[in-house]
C-alpha cells in the first residue's frame, strides 16, 4: 500500500542562523514521502536564498516567497499550496527529531485517527539534550475529551506544532492572519474537526525558546490577541461543547494572568483594562480553585487573587 504524501509547512521570518539545523531535520525524516514547503515571509536576511538553495537540492522542496504578513499568512500560504493528503507546521528556528513524521503517521494508521499529536519539549542551542525522551505511552480521545485535555494544558497544549492534520481540514480552518496567538486562535478548531485524536507522550518536537518571542517582549497591544482569542474559545464552548466549560475556565484564567502580569502598572494607559482582567480573574477564582483537574499553578494563582491585584503581582513574580 503507496503511503501518503505529507507536506510539511516551514514559514520563515529572521531565522536565517537557525533555519539550516530547522529544514536538515525535516528532510532527515524516516518518513521521505514529503512535500517540504519553504515560506519565505518577506523575511529580510538571507532566508529566501536559503530557500532556494534547498529546492535546488531535493525535489521534495518547494521555496515561496511572499510579501511579510507574519506567521498566520504564511502558514496559510502553504497550508494552499499543499499537496499532500496530510499536513504539519514547523517553525523556522525548530527541530523535529527524525522519527517525527513517522511516529505521527503511525498513530493515524492505528487509531483510525483524523488527528496525532507528539509532545514538545523546548531548548536553546542543543535540540538533542531534550527531545526523544521515551516514555511509549499512547492513547486516542473523542474530540471532546481531546479538546478537554488541549484546555487543561495537560497532555498537549495549543501550538499548531508538533500535530499532524489532514489538509482538508487545515484548509477549512485557515490561521487568522494578522493576530497574535494565532495558534491558541486556531487549534482548538482542528481539534473539533477531527472525531478521533491520536496522542503520544514521546517528545518527538524541538521548540526553541527565543529572547524575542511575544512572551518576552516589553508590553504592546498585540498581547491583547490573546484575550481576543480566549473569548472566541469559550464562546465556541458554550456553543458546540458546554461539558468542556469548566477546562474553557481554567485556560481561560491563565490566559487573563499571562495578559495581566505582562501589563505594566505603572502604564497608566492599561489600567482600565488591568482593572478589568483582575475583576475577571476574581470572578473566576473559585472555579479554578474547586476544580480538581485544574493546574496546580492556575490554582495557586487564584488563591493569590485573595491578596489584591499589588499582591498578586508581588507574589506572582516571585513564584516566576
Amino acid at each position: 500500500m503507496n503511503k501518503p504524501l505529507i507536506s510539511v509547512v516551514v514559514p520563515l521570518y529572521r531565522v536565517e542562523a537557525e533555519m539550516p539545523l530547522c529544514v536538515d531535520s525535516v528532510l532527515a525524516q524516516t518518513y521521505d514521502r514529503l512535500d517540504v514547503i519553504l515560506v519565505d515571509d518577506g523575511s529580510p536576511d538571507g532566508c529566501g536564498r536559503l530557500a532556494e538553495d534547498y529546492a535546488r537540492r531535493d525535489a521534495r522542496v518547494r521555496a515561496i516567497h511572499r510579501e511579510n504578513g507574519g506567521l498566520s499568512a504564511a502558514r496559510n500560504t502553504g497550508t494552499l499550496a499543499a499537496k499532500g493528503d496530510y499536513i504539519t507546521y514547523v517553525d523556522g528556528d525548530d527541530f523535529l527529531h527524525p522519527v517525527c513524521v513517522e511516529s505521527l503517521y503511525g498513530l493515524i494508521e492505528r487509531y483510525q485517527a483524523d488527528l496525532a499529536v507528539c509532545t514538545m519539549k523546548t531548548f536553546q542551542e542543543k535540540p538533542d539534550e531534550v527531545i526523544r525522551q521515551t516514555t511509549g505511552q499512547t492513547a486516542c480521545f473523542e474530540r471532546e475529551k481531546a479538546l478537554e485535555h488541549m484546555l487543561y494544558q495537560r497532555l498537549f497544549d495549543t501550538s499548531a506544532c508538533g500535530k499532524l492534520y489532514r489538509t482538508e481540514d487545515a484548509r477549512g480552518q485557515l490561521f487568522p492572519a494578522g493576530r497574535l496567538f494565532e495558534d491558541l486562535a486556531t487549534v482548538y478548531r482542528f481539534l473539533w474537526r477531527a472525531e478521533r485524536t491520536a496522542w503520544e507522550s514521546d517528545a518527538l518536537y524541538g521548540y526553541r525558546t527565543r529572547g524575542d518571542s511575544i512572551m518576552n517582549q516589553r508590553f504592546h497591544e498585540g498581547r491583547f490577541d490573546e484575550l481576543t482569542a480566549i473569548d472566541e474559545l469559550c464562546d465556541f464552548v458554550r456553543e458546540n461543547c458546554p461539558s468542556v466549560q469548566r477546562a474553557a475556565d481554567c485556560r481561560r484564567f491563565s490566559c487573563l494572568c499571562q495578559t495581566l502580569l505582562a501589563i505594566p502598572p505603572e502604564d497608566a494607559r492599561y489600567r482600565g483594562r488591568a482593572e478589568a482582567i483582575f475583576a475577571e480573574l476574581c470572578r473566576l477564582r473559585w472555579r479554578v480553585l474547586s476544580d480538581p483537574r485544574a493546574r496546580m499553578k492556575n490554582r495557586g494563582a487564584a488563591a493569590l487573587t485573595l491578596l489584591g491585584e499589588r499582591g498578586f503581582r508581588r507574589c506572582a513574580a516571585a513564584r516566576g
